[in-house]
């Protein structure tokens, strides 16, 4: 056949494979951006694409409808969600909650304490026969006594100096008998106490340094976990995003099968082409569907993930914007990174505190397992009366003591010594942590910059392979149409068109993942980990 003879039923080809929407060719109305993802109509799309759409629901607006639900959330959203509902957020938060109470309870010593224990009233009677030498028969007794009692005690331990503490007593006695004269006295007394460990510290104020240490080790702790749970939500954020694009990704590479399938049947209908070329285009366009079905099976499944890291009910709808391309590339400078997380990393402030915590912890075994001595002294005043007003009028000094208690530990059978050893020993590994963390933490934000730089080459190079991509589907593509390439040159390139798309997609994405890696890594934002001109 003349080549004459075959334009005219080649332009009749090229009309027919236009969009019938827009006039476009399939490559025009089907070029996917990595930033700007193309939804296309659902009239465009094979019917039996349409089906499996149909089969599984997925919140992507289609036949141009208005979304009805709740707008795409951002990734700044999702995160201001996660940390009011992510459950184990709200764990971190309830044990910081705990450091706090424990560091209360630390302190009640060293505030002014007061307790009281009364006694309303003490009731008493007695009945007894009595024998008297004097007496040749016996008499009967009978007593009886009304008690009341109350104590009030007051104390407030100052840190290195001792303990103080104030006791008042009272005691009103009714007492009758008919043997005795009856008489009702009042009864009170003061006494004034100081306490002080002589050759050791007192273990409340060691506790009380513990409980300090404690919650500043938890408060870093829940600044480490909240930025971990940054990087959960970042990354379980961007795999639904990386589904949906995927999704449009293979929405479009089976519009572009259905629509060189069509073109190939028309040839092979006039003779044009061979059936094995065909048949070609069919078996890539029942691929492009099975892979478009795995795709949308994919969303829901991100989503359900999404919406566990976020604290949501798995019945919430969620939708998420897809636009990937508000990025900054950032001249990270690993040096300045070094520095910045060694200085900034709570795991390194926490290492340092466990290790002054083992400190505490040997000082407290030494005293408890050595000498130790206690000194006590009182000062009582003592009043009594008929009446209770009388207490007041006759209080006077009744007694003054001191003493120091020493207690030594003599023979243990090793026992002391084997304690002691052990707290030394959880310290020596304590020291070593400290070590071993820092060059942990090094080896983090070196990788982590190392991924940032190479994330941001490879967003360079996936575009220009993108764009090359495109370029060869067109030329391709048009070679097919005039009959100058076979089915299988225009599938390589289209395999090469979306697997170009995906890549630069993915390349964005590892660039956003990395920054957050990279924040993990320093616990600082990237724009404070670069160099300053000043520098």
């Amino acid at each position: 056949m003349r080549i004459c003879h075959v334009l005219p039923i080649l332009a009749t080809l090229a009309i027919g494979f236009t969009t019938p929407a827009t006039g476009q060719t399939a490559a025009d109305s089907t070029s996917l951006s990595a930033t700007a993802p193309a939804i296309v109509d659902s009239a465009s799309i094979p019917a039996t694409a349409q089906i499996v759409m149909d089969s599984t629901a997925i919140s992507l607006p289609m036949d141009g409808a208005v979304p009805t639900g709740p707008p795409p959330l951002s990734l700044a959203q999702c995160l201001a969600i996660a940390y009011q509902s992510n459950l184990g957020h709200r764990i971190d938060r309830a044990n910081l909650e705990s450091s706090r109470e424990q560091l209360r309870q630390a302190r009640a010593p060293f505030e002014f304490n007061a307790d009281a224990g009364f006694t309303l009233p003490s009731y008493r009677e007695s009945r007894d026969i009595v024998s008297l030498e004097a007496l040749e028969s016996r008499v009967r007794a009978e007593d009886t006594n009304f008690d009341y009692q109350g104590q009030i005690r007051v104390s407030q331990r100052v840190r290195n100096i001792g303990e103080f503490s104030l006791t008042g007593t009272g005691r009103r006695s009714d007492f009758s008998s008919n043997r005795r004269q009856d008489f009702r006295e009042s009864r009170g007394e003061l006494s004034f106490g100081y306490q002080q460990e002589i050759f050791t510290e007192p273990e409340e104020e060691l506790q009380l340094r513990q409980a300090e240490l404690s919650l500043t080790s938890d408060r870093g702790s829940l600044r480490r976990q909240r930025v971990q749970l940054e990087t959960q939500v970042t990354n379980t954020y961007y795999n639904l995003v990386q589904a949906i694009r995927q999704w449009q990704i293979q929405e479009q590479r089976l519009e572009q099968s259905q629509s060189a399938l069509d073109l190939a049947q028309r040839k092979f209908e006039i003779g044009l082409i061979a059936e094995v070329e065909a048949l070609r285009l069919e078996v890539d366009k029942l691929q492009a569907e099975a892979e478009f079905a795995q795709a949308t099976t994919g969303i829901e499944s991100r989503r359900d993930e999404l919406r566990q890291v976020l604290g949501m009910d798995m019945a919430t709808p969620l939708d998420v914007s897809t636009s990937v391309d508000d990025y900054e590339l950032i001249p990270v400078d690993e040096t300045v990174a070094v520095n910045t997380g060694l200085a900034r990393r709570t795991d390194v402030e926490n290492a340092i505190n466990n290790r002054r915590l083992d400190q505490i912890g040997l000082k407290m075994t030494k005293q408890r397992v050595g000498p130790s001595a206690t000194l006590n002294a009182n000062i009582n005043l003592t009043g009594r009366g008929p009446e209770i007003e009388d207490v007041g009028t006759s209080l006077e000094r009744s007694l003054v003591s001191a003493s120091i208690r020493v207690d030594l530990p003599l023979v243990d059978g090793g026992q002391q010594h084997a304690i002691l050893r052990r707290a030394e020993i959880d310290l020596e590994r304590s020291e070593l942590n400290v070590e071993r963390v820092r060059l942990q933490v090094i080896l983090e934000i070196r990788e982590a910059v190392r991924s940032v730089q190479e994330a941001e080459r490879q967003i360079g190079l996936r575009d220009a392979a993108l764009e090359v991509s495109e370029r060869n589907f067109e030329v391709e593509q048009s070679r097919f149409e005039l009959g100058l390439a076979d089915s299988q040159e225009l599938l390589d390139a289209q395999t090469n068109l979306t697997q170009s798309r995906t890549d630069a997609l993915n390349a964005v994405v590892s660039y956003q993942r990395a920054m957050q890696s990279l924040r993990q890594a320093t616990m600082s934002s990237p724009h404070e980990l670069v160099v300053s001109a000043a520098d």
